[in-house]
């Protein structure tokens, strides 16, 4: 009897094993997955189809998939993707995580997330490219801001001592629209439209650490624009995120078209008091916690005199 070649016996296996994982019946799995997914993420997807991937972190692929994602406080974002691919890895620290790449969004652009927790710790990544923001709603508000965005979003978040968090958060928009605001709020006077409002381009640079956040550039629009403007300042951050202070000074002009339209005078009254000595400018500045603004009791900036 002849003997056993080792080398045959593993190519054997080998093939054994692959034609099994491509054989495997993940799509009578797929609600199991997501389920699984929904219970450690609260990420909640819904998909036609699923198959796996092999290069790079192993994972499973997604067609014609809709993503619900969490945000907090009863809200969520839901995008829809031509392709999914969800991912096991490992992130920075060695902290276990998963990874959404949501290719080709029905509303256009592509959009990144990685997420991952150990003990305190949650590290966070968000990257999009050609981002089309029309296609998310805005939280408690109802409606989209309009425009394309690039971002890259990378935050290590400590739930226990918030002061601990780092990170960095850069943003790049074009063809930015502020969607039309009513504010009904007694403590702020008679209720105001702050009006739809052409923006267009947006750069914002942040950096978090050592117990800082830092705003290194806001810059909102231009002097051809409904609005311009731009947000310099910091926040020394708490223990808690409501615990967090910060100081920031905004500036911000109106175009002609805005200052002379009737329609907004409730509006531009209720800025009256920020009102600089330039035309249609208008400065104020925070210097707050988190809980006295939540709270209303410092809901209002001060005016910024120059």
């Amino acid at each position: 009897m002849a003997k056993v070649n080792k080398r045959t016996v593993l190519i054997c296996v080998g093939v054994f094993l692959l034609g099994l994982i491509f054989m495997f019946p993940l799509q009578n799995l797929k609600g199991l997955i997501f389920q699984k997914v929904f219970e450690q993420s609260g990420v909640l997807i819904v998909a036609e189809e699923i198959y796996p991937v092999f290069l790079g972190w192993p994972g499973v692929g997604l067609k014609n998939a809709n993503v619900t994602l969490p945000v907090g406080e009863g809200s969520d974002i839901g995008l829809s993707s031509k392709t999914v691919t969800l991912r096991l890895r490992l992130m920075s620290s060695l902290v276990p995580g998963v990874s959404l790449a949501l290719d080709e969004l029905k509303g256009g652009g592509d959009l990144f997330i990685r997420f991952g927790q150990k003990g305190p710790l949650l590290n966070l990544g968000l990257d999009s490219k050609e981002l089309n923001l029309s296609q998310i709603r805005i939280p408690g508000l109802g409606s989209s801001i309009e425009g394309v965005l690039k971002s890259d979003i990378d935050l290590k978040y400590n739930d226990q001592v918030f002061s601990e968090t780092k990170g960095s958060l850069r943003l790049k928009g074009t063809q930015i629209k502020l969607p039309a605001i009513l504010v009904n709020n007694p403590m702020l006077g008679p209720p105001f439209q702050i009006p739809e409002l052409v923006a267009g381009d947006l750069d914002v640079k942040v950096s978090i650490k050592d117990g800082n956040m830092a705003i290194q550039s806001f810059s909102l629009g231009n002097k051809n624009t409904d609005v311009s403007g731009s947000i310099l300042g910091e926040a020394k951050l708490g223990t808690s995120p409501s615990e967090t202070q910060i100081n920031l000074t905004l500036k911000i002009s109106f175009s002609p078209k805005i200052l002379e339209n009737q329609e907004y005078k409730t509006f531009l009254d209720f800025l009256g008091a920020y009102r600089t000595g330039t035309a249609g400018e208008y400065a104020m500045n925070w210097t707050a916690s988190i809980n006295e603004i939540l709270n209303l009791t410092k809901a209002l900036p001060s005016p910024l005199r120059q």
